[in-house]
């Protein structure tokens, strides 16, 4: 049976957090008219994340369907679920958040709206305990607590959206191809390298249309780990690794040091400068968070030199 929208949902050893989700997803309200299915990818999970999913259908869940995806690897869950899926429009979101009740149906409205190819909804983070005093819960701080607000009204967005609230076209994955399986967390590396980021940017580099969706809203939870300045100096590092990523086609005429860009030394530079003679605490730990995110863009830069550069080995096996 066709879909009007499959619910994409790739979660790994999390079942102690699943429930809440899945809980959420049961009170969804959507019409009549409008027919949706839940995918849930077991990302190879060792816990009891199957039990969990078991058990929420047995207690009355429709169209749902768990699969198993032994890959380690958020991008080959995320594949797996795409070919699985029957939607004409696919809505993505995390296994820690819960979601508004009309989360699906202001999804679809904007897609009904306008001509676009995505849409990228809300996201609300939810803080447990108290603020540190270097944070500030505006502007790019928001970023690591995984929230998306650009405010009240509908808007193309020049920018990708999060994955944790994010919907496209099935067409735009037979168009422009799946999620890349060398990005995106993985169990060795949890915070991974943009894999929701870089197909947006596919998107939005070819000239499709991406929207913001104000009321499609899901809240998602801020761990403790994620209260640091450690985290926030990873993340924005990662951010940066992200950015070259996208950049895949150097341009011929930059000049280039070890495989870096030039103009990325001047930069780095001056934010080092910048970081240094600013003493506010908040202001001073942004000036930090911007000189990570342009040290994780010239290491992305190098990393890559440093693999083209190395001989290849030709195999002689069976001459």
């Amino acid at each position: 049976m066709r879909m009007d929208i499959s619910v994409i949902l790739c979660t790994y050893n999390r079942c102690d957090r699943l429930t809440r989700v899945l809980e959420s997803l049961r009170e969804v309200q959507t019409t009549s008219s409008i027919t949706w299915e839940l995918i849930i990818i077991d990302n190879n999970s060792s816990d009891k994340t199957k039990a969990v999913v078991e058990r929420f259908v047995n207690d009355g869940g429709e169209h749902i369907s768990y699969l198993f995806e032994g890959r380690q690897g958020k991008s080959f869950a995320l594949n797996t679920g795409i070919n699985a899926a029957t939607g004409e429009l696919l809505v993505f979101t995390d296994d820690d958040v819960t979601v508004h009740p009309l989360w699906l149906w202001d999804i679809k409205q904007i897609f009904d709206t306008y001509d676009c190819m995505g849409v990228g909804g809300k996201i609300i983070p939810v803080l447990g305990g108290e603020t540190p005093s270097w944070l500030s819960l505006e502007g790019p701080f928001l970023g690591p607590l995984v929230a998306f607000d650009l405010g009240t009204n509908p808007c193309p967005l020049n920018t990708p959206p999060f994955g944790a609230n994010m919907a496209f076209r099935k067409k735009a994955f037979q168009t422009y191809g799946l999620f890349r399986n060398d990005l995106g967390p993985t169990k060795e590396s949890p915070m991974g390298k943009g894999e929701d980021t870089e197909f947006s940017s596919r998107l939005l580099s070819a000239g499709e249309t991406v929207m913001y969706a104000p009321d499609a809203i899901v809240y998602h939870p801020v761990e403790k780990e994620r209260m640091h300045k450690e985290y926030f100096t990873e993340w924005f590092f990662n951010l940066g690794r992200a950015a070259m990523i996208r950049s895949d086609n150097p341009s011929e005429r930059m000049v280039y040091c070890f495989g870096v860009p030039r103009y990325l030394f001047r930069i780095i530079f001056e934010k080092l400068l910048k970081w240094l003679s600013t003493f506010d605490g908040q202001r001073r730990f942004w000036c930090k968070l911007e000189l990570y995110q342009v040290a994780g863009e010239m290491a992305e830069f190098y990393q890559k030199y440093r693999a083209s550069s190395q001989p290849q080995t030709v195999s002689t096996h069976g001459q």
